[in-house]
């Protein structure tokens, strides 16, 4: 987007009383602007420093499609975790949040732009930019090794050539910020189930992580609630924290020609990831670099309500790690100060985990079972069931 403020009389628009310029920000058109006004000179840039960051939000999505791609899921992430604090504030806020989930990233996005406490500043926006180049870039190519054109153009791709082999339709860019957002909305729930002390803080629902899974991370394998096994409930209703809700603003909506919506299979992807050979390893080694070692496990469990031993804590482990947010995917980028400032961080939640004595409560929906902490592989899961027969 082109920037239309142009400011050719600073000296001029410099007699009025500091009060006026100090609220021009919110007259600007979008992140453009603002900077190049900011940098006309002291006395601008002073006034401008004196913006919300609210306001800078608000300018900052004004630009998205030029500045922050993928739209709207770049500035979702980055609010996320405001988002998630606020609807933690009450149930109230959580239920609407979770009453909007139908209309898919939109709605977070459209909450970010109401509620004035949530923000960024330009010290965000700059941290933000820096992080294209050293996480989103190349944590991007490594999914796209995973389930993108790289994993596809694997020679003998269907025949031998990777031990995962499928059709996926994703875009790398697109499942990182997927995998990005639910930590950055729901990662700190992760924390009274670690420190005894936080044990009675407000987390959020079980049910409003599965409204994030369908339709913030829309799938066509999530389409196929009608086939998914044990969610027809003793009135004859579907289960609703498996079943959909086709909002005229959301993903499964269909086109005006009354065709059914075209969904990348985005939650598909975020499974392939996770499990893939190309994906564990580099998790593994994080927590080897660390010093994070031995493994509870070697593998994750599917269905957590039947198997024994210690799987639970390496599933704690392993999701906890990965869903730590868009800066938290840097621990898998070995030799980078992110990679290193994290390692403390991944010795003291495998200890903590180590002396947990009892497997969090688990939910199940259908066939399928979650965690009470934040648990994307069986989330995921869960909202895929049906998609394939006897799930």
């Amino acid at each position: 987007m082109e920037s239309t403020t142009t400011i050719t009389n600073a000296p001029g628009l410099l007699t009025l009383p500091r009060d006026i310029l100090v609220m021009l920000p919110n007259y600007l058109h979008n992140i453009e602007d603002y900077m190049n006004v900011a940098s006309t000179c002291r006395d601008l840039r002073d006034c401008m420093s004196m913006a919300q960051p609210h306001t800078i939000l608000c300018l900052a999505w004004e630009s998205s499609r030029g500045f922050f791609r993928p739209s709207p899921l770049f500035l979702v992430c980055a609010t996320a975790r405001q988002l998630g604090d606020w609807a933690r504030e009450s149930d109230a806020n959580e239920a609407e949040l979770a009453a909007g989930m139908p209309c898919g990233t939109g709605h977070l996005m459209d909450l970010a732009l109401r509620e004035k406490q949530i923000g960024l500043n330009m010290e965000d926006i700059r941290e933000l930019y820096k992080l294209r180049f050293s996480v989103i870039n190349p944590v991007a190519d490594i999914v796209d090794q995973c389930v993108g054109e790289q994993w596809y153009a694997t020679p003998n791709f269907w025949n031998g050539g990777v031990d995962d082999a499928y059709t996926i339709d994703a875009d790398p860019d697109e499942t990182l910020f997927h995998l990005a957002s639910y930590g950055e909305l729901f990662g700190s729930d992760f924390e009274p189930f670690l420190d005894p002390s936080l044990s009675n803080r407000r987390r959020l629902k079980v049910e409003t992580r599965l409204e994030f899974v369908k339709y913030c991370i829309p799938d066509f394998a999530t389409e196929c609630f009608k086939s998914a096994r044990g969610i027809t409930l003793s009135d004859g209703t579907l289960d609703p924290r498996r079943a959909l809700v086709i909002h005229d603003d959301g993903p499964y909506a269909p086109d005006e020609k009354g065709n059914r919506a075209r969904n990348c299979d985005n939650s598909l992807a975020l499974e392939w990831t996770m499990k893939s050979t190309r994906w564990r390893p580099r998790w593994k080694q994080a927590r080897l670099d660390a010093g994070a070692d031995p493994d509870f496990a070697d593998e994750l469990a599917y269905d957590e309500g039947t198997e024994e031993g210690s799987h639970w804590k390496q599933n704690m482990l392993e999701i906890m790690m990965q869903c730590q947010g868009l800066k938290g995917l840097g621990m898998i980028l070995p030799g980078t100060d992110l990679a290193e400032s994290y390692k403390p961080k991944i010795r003291e939640w495998r200890e903590k985990i180590q002396h947990i004595e009892e497997m969090p409560k688990l939910t199940k929906v259908g066939r399928w079972v979650t965690h009470e902490y934040p648990d994307l592989w069986h989330d995921l899961h869960i909202c895929t069931s049906g998609y394939v027969a006897g799930t």
